[in-house]
């Protein structure tokens, strides 16, 4: 009876100390990854609706807007237009290496020299050609999560790096404690202090991302509206990104989710479970207490 007793008690002790297991190490609130966490996204070049893009010879605007560069949208046409295959193209796996320890500096510079605090994110990341494995290229690189919203807007470079999928690449990830109605609000801001074409651009802040658009002429060259969208969800992972160009979707750019468990529902599966079995199991032993009582 006395062994049933503590059986119990040690029983109950190990439930309770169950919720506050640690399993990672200690980070910022704004960080919702974890070391592990392994991420694909998929792009998908629509070159048939490209025709408008060569004959407005958006180029010469999109192609200047700072610091894009080789990354500007010509190169992604180039890139994947080869190919010739339906959307998606290209396979794009990121894999977590480890997430170091926060550290605060000028993460942006020689372009930027405010000092911002982020937390580094080490990862192999590349590309793959879905149907010829053998095409691939893999690299190892830092990421950086920045600590808030302002931080954010100037890592996205006031938000050019939204006018390429290959800009928005280099910001997969944004603090998941973000407010995307600041961000807009910041971003337009200054947007209107600089005047000149900017001022055409107009930004709305969504619950889980924002849109873009410039109207027909905005940058003068272009006929029609450019519209982009950009979405990150609650763990501030990049999850979409489109591109289009007089209503014409010219690439999109999305985050693949399996029928996969992450790794924090997983967790919280274990441990529910955990919870559950060792509740049955308890209440069995109680049963049989009373029944030997």
């Amino acid at each position: 009876m006395k062994k049933m007793k503590k059986l119990c008690l040690l029983f109950l002790g190990l439930l309770l100390f169950l919720p506050f297991v640690k399993v990672s190490p200690a980070q910022g609130s704004y960080v919702g990854i974890q070391d592990g966490n392994e991420y694909l996204w998929r792009l998908g070049l629509h070159s048939v609706n490209w025709e408008g893009y060569f004959m407005d010879n958006l180029e010469e605007t999109l192609g200047d807007l700072w610091p894009l560069g080789d990354l500007h949208m010509l190169n992604v046409y180039l890139d994947w237009f080869i190919w010739q295959h339906d959307p998606p193209q290209s396979h794009w796996p990121f894999s977590i290496t480890a997430i170091s320890s926060e550290e605060t500096g000028t993460l942006l510079s020689p372009f930027d020299n405010t000092i911002i605090t982020s937390t580094p994110v080490n990862a192999t990341a590349g590309w793959e050609i879905p149907w010829f494995k053998q095409y691939h290229s893999y690299y190892n690189g830092t990421w950086y999560i920045v600590n808030d919203t302002s931080s954010f807007l100037r890592q996205t470079f006031n938000l050019t790096l939204s006018f390429s999928p290959y800009g928005i690449m280099g910001v997969p990830f944004a603090p998941k404690t973000i407010n995307w109605t600041s961000f807009i609000t910041e971003f337009l801001g200054v947007m209107n202090s600089r005047g000149g074409f900017y001022n055409n651009i107009s930004a709305t802040a969504k619950s889980n991302g924002y849109s873009l658009n410039v109207p027909a002429r905005g940058f003068e060259n272009n006929s029609v509206a450019i519209d982009i969208q950009v979405k990150y969800n609650s763990n501030g992972v990049l999850t979409y990104y489109e591109f289009k160009y007089g209503g014409k979707l010219f690439v999109n750019y999305w985050l693949y989710v399996p029928d996969l468990i992450e790794e924090g529902d997983m967790l919280t599966i274990i441990f529910g479970g955990g919870l559950l079995v060792g509740i049955a199991l308890f209440v069995l032993i109680m049963k049989r207490i009373m029944k030997n009582n």
